[in-house]
């Protein structure tokens, strides 16, 4: 009997094919979702306790202040007070995964809702990396082979701050692992897009319908998404999308620049709403372009990668012999991630960031290899073994599973302790009770004067060595030092201080020398930044403040810390002892932290705004600044909110500066305007008793939401539009 195998048939065993490599997919995931569950327990991550750990630990405050009062107010940048004598809270850092955080708040606590996002990146990584080899069309198991290895790059313990693997992640880096993940996502997609762009319509119209789908606006959603999420990953994807641009046709060019400018085009406007003022503010940030030390290069590629590596590169040998475009595409994301880690020092950033991209890239080059040789070996043996063939493939990313588990959970030493120190947070340290005594003995708000702590490697049985970063959350109370260091100028001065109240200090900021510790010579910069209390934890910190009575009282012991008052009168508003002086300079900031580490200097505060250089005594010498005493005495009676300064004064017309840092959406009510003077702060010239100063919107700030508006608008009226060439437009 001859069987005829008609085209139903085909149809039927190619759907069941399909069904079959789906299956395996799926169970592939799931089983590396388990393996994943083993090290991050869900009786860990759902345990309603305050994330501890690293920088992780940190973020705790700005995720719980977005949730009781940004977005309550309607907001998502927003003035916070807690840190850096107040920053704009998401205007310099990214917002979208706190964003997320209050999403899954609506069913959970923000505490846990924290440890899910934190983790997030972690968990959708071989989900995204199956899902862009699929839409690069990477035959069945290659997609499979790829979310498996992702694990090595995962469990990697060369390095726990570049990004993207889970020290990194626990470190406090999960914004960038979130933003990795989907980056993956989008290159894959905007491959799979360009293509169709490029596709020929002159072919039959059966292929040419399944290349109609450019995804302009799924690709311009997930970009925005990738640069609300990270710096890094949106410099990494945008500048690998050149690409498409070294075309031999000149017509692929124009037609994929087009493309490229719509979705950029409507990414940007999607999220003008953060980047515009962003890009507006810059001047009111602190640069942090450190240069990495790598001592080791092991670090770079370390031991768990080196097998994927070799495969890769016999891999990528034999794309560039069958040129395979898709490879050598994913090897120039490479390329340039390279030439941004050379050059990350001269823009601005950090070059170790990119280190990530190198490391993890290779990896599907290696998936691409071994299913590509499997292939090989398959049709070798296809001719009456069709069925053995077929299970051999479907078996391959199981068995490459289990081999990747055994090899990554024999290198792995200390991610298992760290996930259990991260999540059963800071209620379950040992410390605790002392910890929670010492916010007890602080509790306050925005309006109490702000504390001071001594930066110590100690404070890490507490939950973090940064724990007390967490202050503004614990106590309600004010501090000086927090994450975001580039959000404001007032870092640099902040860190000068950490340095003379700590017998270590991290001074982390290239460029802005620190000094030692000095817990006299301290004394009046804490007095100008409002501080009332201090918090000693090493010996030597202790007697020095002791050893001072003239400038701070010891008010209590909670062992291991001692609690100081710094002596005299504390208020955010006061008028100077000298009057101000107008100092002209290309670089105010230089000038400021100069006049800052100058003891002579500090009683006469320097003006930086030409507004005032012919109603002020001009100066150009910080060691000849004009000394005018003013009569004070001034009666001032002030309230300080959240984003909100209100005072009632006897003395209008003179100098009052608000101890809080300056920043353009600062606005005024009974003043003419606001002033940028020494080291950060705000000062005004009252014209009236009551005086009220707000954080609003600036004019920036109002153009740019009406960009993203509009971007919304326009995605919504191209989803919804009958009009065909509208839909054509967006790829619809």
């Amino acid at each position: 009997m001859i069987i005829v195998e008609t085209g139903k048939t085909r149809n039927i065993k190619k759907i069941l094919s399909v069904r079959q490599e789906t299956i395996v997919n799926i169970i592939v995931l799931i089983a590396i979702f388990i393996f994943l569950l083993s090290y991050f327990k869900p009786s860990l991550i759902l345990l309603d306790t305050t994330t501890a750990g690293g920088d992780t630990a940190t973020h705790n405050y700005p995720a719980k202040y977005m949730h009781e009062y940004l977005i309550p107010h309607g907001k998502i940048i927003g003035w916070s007070p807690g840190w850096y004598a107040g920053l704009p809270l998401f205007q310099f850092y990214f917002p979208l995964s706190f964003v997320m955080m209050e999403a899954f708040a609506l069913f959970t606590s923000i505490e846990v809702a924290f440890k899910i996002i934190t983790v997030l990146g972690t968990f959708m990584l071989s989900v995204c990396a199956l899902i862009a080899m699929k839409l690069m069309r990477f035959k069945f198991p290659i997609p499979a082979l790829a979310a498996v290895f992702t694990l090595p790059f995962l469990f990697m313990e060369a390095n726990s701050m570049w990004g993207g693997n889970i020290p990194s992640t626990l470190a406090g880096e999960f914004s960038f692992s979130f933003s990795f993940a989907i980056t993956l996502v989008f290159l894959g997609l905007l491959y799979r897009g360009i293509n169709a762009n490029n596709f020929d319509s002159n072919k039959s119209n059966r292929e040419s319908q399944s290349q109609l789908k450019k995804f302009i606006l799924h690709n311009a959603v997930l970009f925005a998404a990738i640069i609300l999420s990270h710096l890094y990953t949106m410099l990494f994807a945008g500048l690998t999308s050149l690409f498409f641009l070294l075309q031999r046709k000149t017509k692929n060019i124009i037609k994929n620049f087009l493309y490229l400018f719509k979705t950029y085009g409507l990414a940007l406007m999607l999220i003008a709403f953060w980047l515009l003022p962003l890009l507006a503010r810059l001047e009111y940030t602190t640069t942090y372009n450190y240069v990495w030390k790598i001592g080791d290069w092991r670090k770079v590629f370390p031991d768990i990668l080196m097998p994927f590596y070799t495969i890769a590169a016999l891999s990528f040998a034999w794309a560039v012999w069958k040129k395979d475009n898709r490879i050598i595409f994913i090897a120039f994301s490479l390329l340039v991630a390279s030439m941004l880690f050379l050059t990350a020092n001269k823009i601005g950033v950090v070059d170790i960031r990119f280190v990530p991209f190198i490391q993890f890239f290779p990896l599907l080059i290696a998936a691409y290899g071994i299913g590509k040789l499997f292939e090989r070996i398959c049709d070798k043996i296809r001719g009456n073994r069709v069925k053995m063939t077929k299970l051999l493939q479907i078996l391959l990313p199981i068995i490459a599973l289990v081999v990747v588990i055994i090899w990554v959970d024999n290198n792995v030493t200390y991610i298992d302790f760290w996930i259990k120190w991260n999540y059963e947070g800071f209620e379950n340290k040992g410390l605790w009770d002392v910890y929670s005594n010492v916010n007890e003995f602080l509790q306050g708000s925005s309006n109490d004067p702000r504390v001071v702590y001594e930066h110590s490697p100690l404070h890490d049985s507490a939950g973090s060595l940064r724990a007390y970063e967490n202050l503004p959350l614990f106590s309600g109370r004010s501090t000086l030092e927090g994450l975001y260091m580039q959000s404001t100028p007032t870092s640099p001065f902040v860190f000068y201080i950490q340095s003379q109240v700590s017998k270590v200090s991290s001074c982390p900021l290239p460029g802005y020398r620190c000094t030692v510790m000095n817990v006299t010579r301290a004394a009046p910069r804490l007095r100008m930044f409002n501080v009332k209390h201090v918090i000693a934890r090493t010996d030597e910190a202790i007697d020095a403040y002791n050893a001072d009575s003239e400038n701070y009282k010891h008010v209590k012991s909670i062992d291991p810390y001692e609690i100081f008052e710094l002596r005299g009168e504390y208020a955010y508003v006061i008028v100077p002892e000298y009057e101000p002086v107008f100092f002209e300079t290309d670089d105010w900031k230089a000038t400021a932290y100069g006049w800052f580490k100058n003891e002579q200097a500090l009683d006469v505060h320097l003006v930086f705004d030409s507004a005032l250089e012919n109603k002020l005594l001009a100066a150009g010498d910080l060691n000849n600044l004009p000394m005018t005493k003013i009569e004070n005495d001034c009666s001032i009676e002030e309230y300080v909110y959240n984003d909100e300064v209100r005072f009632n004064t006897t003395c209008i017309g003179k100098p009052h500066i608000i101890k809080i840092s300056y920043y353009p959406n600062w606005h005024v009510e009974g003043a003419d305007r606001i002033y940028l003077i020494s080291p950060s702060f705000m000062l005004v010239y009252p014209e009236q008793r009551s005086v009220k100063l707000y954080y609003g919107k600036s004019l920036i700030d109002q153009a740019s939401e009406i960009v993203s508006y509009s971007a919304v608008l326009i995605i919504v009226f191209a989803i919804f539009s009958r009009n065909q060439k509208i839909k054509r437009f967006f790829s619809l």
